[in-house]
């Protein structure tokens, strides 16, 4: 039995494009027959298809291949002068795209302005065209500019909201019933987390806050330049993104917002802002809310708010400490800061590591009155707000002072802080 008469000659060409044995049998069976229909039904073909390969044939196994479909003579090849003028283009104006081509060409008198894909074919063939880096070799490069950088030379700052945490908000509403006459909202954890993460090191600063607002982020701000600060270390630029907590969202050119002029007083730390829906700039501090999130909240269990900071605070140490970070070489932040060259950063206490994680909102009063640990100008700030009638904020439960004499403009930021919100109509005297 023939194996033609089990399967037909298109089920060899689904098996391969060259069938070149059958169809040399079908030749040979031709020659013994020289019946071309009969040929056709034993191979289960047609005709025309035994006569083409029966014509072919020549003898030797290569006239059995199936024959190119380009054209003999393609009318539409573009001319050799058109070419060598798109490659002289690109070597000359690497930057520049399609877009420029037709000018280009029509002022050195070529008339042939090939198509877009034919344009980029003939860059691509001859090597002319930027190497499109795959998603793991951008890493590495970024990594590699990311580890010239000094430790804490430039840090992102981020809020990450705590509602959306199952096992967070499970507690915290639990908390809320029990605390209900103490608290503003139905809330008993704080809600926000707010997050500095030092790009070189990988280093994290955290701290809660209930409120999402600019008074928040200032006093964070403020808390982590001077936390560095008493370790001899000046950060050369902080960045965020565009929030309303961090800048004025109507106009970008405007440096007067709370937490710009906290990061910027001492005229050395300057603020950054990522372009607008640009996230993958602030993929450090996003990539440490994705692991704390998963390490940290989706497990803790706290009785109370400050035993949830006492508990971040360690995890916060741990992280810096302990935690090596794969991205970074397999190293803890504290290992490669111990690794810099720099001999101000050998002699480096550990305990710049631990950073002390609070409720921001509890910090409001000591960083309008400049308590001991923010750098404002405390003499001229009692002359310019009397204590003596105050108002309770509705939302933090902290006395504000509501009377205003006068204000230079060095103390503005001082006044939105101050004046932002509606306090209730309740006085009372200063605690």
């Amino acid at each position: 039995m023939l194996a033609s008469e089990i399967l037909t000659y298109q089920d060899f060409l689904k098996d391969t494009a060259e069938p070149i044995q059958i169809r040399l049998a079908m030749v040979k069976r031709f020659k013994e027959t020289q019946n071309v229909s009969l040929v056709a039904r034993e191979f289960k073909t047609t005709r025309q298809t035994v006569r083409k390969w029966v014509k072919r044939f020549s003898g030797a196994m290569g006239s059995l291949v199936n024959l190119s479909r380009a054209p003999r003579n393609p009318f539409r090849q573009i001319q050799t002068r058109t070419e060598e003028l798109l490659i002289a283009f690109r070597q000359q104006y690497p930057s520049l795209g399609y877009d420029y081509i037709h000018h280009y060409l029509l002022e050195h008198g070529c008339k042939e302005i090939p198509s877009k894909s034919t344009v980029y074919a003939i860059w691509r063939k001859r090597g002319l065209l930027p190497k499109h880096y795959k998603k793991h070799e951008k890493k590495k490069d970024l990594r590699a500019i990311k580890a010239k950088y000094k430790p804490f030379e430039k840090i992102q700052i981020d809020v990450k909201e705590l509602r959306d945490i199952p096992n967070y908000l499970d507690q915290s509403l639990a908390l809320g019933i029990k605390r209900a006459k103490e608290l503003p909202n139905k809330y008993g954890l704080p809600m926000y987390q707010y997050t500095a993460r030092d790009v070189k090191s990988g280093a994290l600063f955290v701290a809660l806050s209930y409120m999402h607002n600019r008074h928040s982020a200032a006093i964070f701000a403020d808390r982590v330049l001077t936390h560095l600060k008493g370790f001899g270390i000046v950060p050369k630029s902080i960045q965020t993104d565009n929030g309303t907590e961090f800048v004025n969202t109507l106009d970008a050119a405007d440096e007067s917002p709370l937490f710009i002029q906290v990061v910027t007083r001492n005229n050395k730390t300057r603020h950054l802002r990522i372009p607008p829906k640009a996230k993958t700039w602030q993929s450090d501090v996003e990539s440490s809310h994705r692991i704390i999130e998963r390490e940290f909240y989706d497990v803790v269990r706290a009785n109370s708010d400050q035993n949830m900071v006492m508990k971040l605070r360690a995890y916060q140490w741990g992280f810096n400490v302990m935690r090596k970070n794969s991205y970074k070489g397999y190293k803890t932040p504290w290992e490669i800061i111990c690794e810099e060259d720099d001999p101000e950063y050998a002699t480096l206490s550990k305990s710049v590591m631990d950073f002390p994680a609070c409720i921001l909102d509890e910090k409001f009063n000591a960083f309008i009155r400049g308590g001991h640990h923010v750098g404002l100008p405390t003499n001229f700030f009692a002359k310019y707000f009397k204590f003596s009638s105050c108002a309770i904020d509705n939302t933090l439960g902290l006395y504000i002072p509501v009377k205003i004499n006068g204000i230079p403009a060095s103390l503005k930021y001082c006044a939105a802080l101050i004046l932002e919100g509606e306090p209730i109509a309740k006085t009372a005297s200063t605690p």
